[in-house]
């Protein structure tokens, strides 16, 4: 049995196929953001041929400073557009941004997509292959997804998610000195995990299954684009060493992504990783 999808295998012949990757992301915050700069050097390096859109409309805050790859220059900006012309002019590439609005339907993600790009699909040469990275921090976003993934006839979708870090039910009205030890424990516990998901489709046929199923929860999630725990967040953004979650959340995505650009396989299906206890371990396909 194979230990990886070929992604580039010929139709006929021995001649593999060139990819041609249509890549959105999701999200450019504290894992998104780091990720754009590694997918963005990755298509340098590999002088990888595609599209490469980042889809975010926050604005950069004064609080993303800490945990996030923003200057106070950019303060007031939006986030994708600052990353997109950063390294856009830092690796000579081409990315696109969309920051006009969150992305809440799935005909509006389907417009990020060029339609005849779409219709292309296969050629005896070429794999033009869209490409989904979610980098957010909400179900409602992740039904969207799977709903594409679901109607797509091949699409690439790499879900990423962190674990939510403990806290009392009365924070912030009682700040964290008040804290009993116990709950300070919980808190240092947690927030350092995460996993990703790779579901993969082509020719209609689902080969790796998306994060939505992996995971059914995420279905049945009543929630919306903008969490409504920002005190929570703004506790997270506050703790330096949950960058070291982010980081590890943005390096694994870009191990799945890595092998793609290299040679057009996929190894794994599921990763799994805790940025306290330092370690990562795939699930493979």
């Amino acid at each position: 049995m194979s230990n990886h999808i070929d992604l580039l295998k010929p139709d006929f012949g021995t001649t593999r196929k060139q990819l041609y990757p249509f890549i959105i992301q999701i999200g450019v915050g504290g894992t998104g953001g780091p990720l754009v700069q590694h997918i963005a050097q990755m298509l340098s390096i590999f002088k990888q041929r595609g599209h490469y859109l980042i889809a975010d409309p926050d604005l950069v805050e004064a609080k993303n400073l800490k945990n996030q790859l923003f200057v106070e220059r950019d303060i007031g900006q939006k986030k994708a557009d600052v990353l997109a012309r950063r390294y856009r002019a830092a690796y000579n590439i081409g990315i696109s941004s969309f920051s006009e609005s969150y992305i809440e339907d799935v005909s509006s993600l389907k417009g990020l997509f060029n339609t005849d790009y779409q219709q292309i699909g296969y050629s005896r040469e070429v794999l033009y292959l869209p490409v989904i990275i979610g980098c957010v921090d909400n179900n409602y976003s992740r039904q969207i997804f799977h709903q594409f993934f679901e109607e797509a006839g091949r699409v690439l979708y790499i879900d990423v998610g962190n674990e939510s870090v403990n806290v009392p039910n009365d924070f912030p009205n009682r700040p964290m000195k008040d804290w009993e030890d116990k709950e300070k424990e919980a808190y240092q516990n947690s927030g350092w995990s995460g996993q990703i998901v790779c579901g993969l489709k082509l020719n209609g046929e689902t080969l790796l299954s998306p994060t939505g199923e992996v995971f059914p929860d995420i279905l049945e999630d009543k929630d919306e684009i903008a969490p409504s725990q920002i005190a929570c967040s703004e506790l997270v953004a506050s703790d330096p060493q949950r960058l070291l979650t982010n980081r590890m959340a943005a390096m694994g995505v870009s191990t799945y992504l890595n092998q793609l650009f290299e040679n057009g396989t996929i190894s794994n299906h599921i990763t799994f990783f805790h940025a306290k206890k330092g370690y990562m371990k795939s699930q493979p396909v």
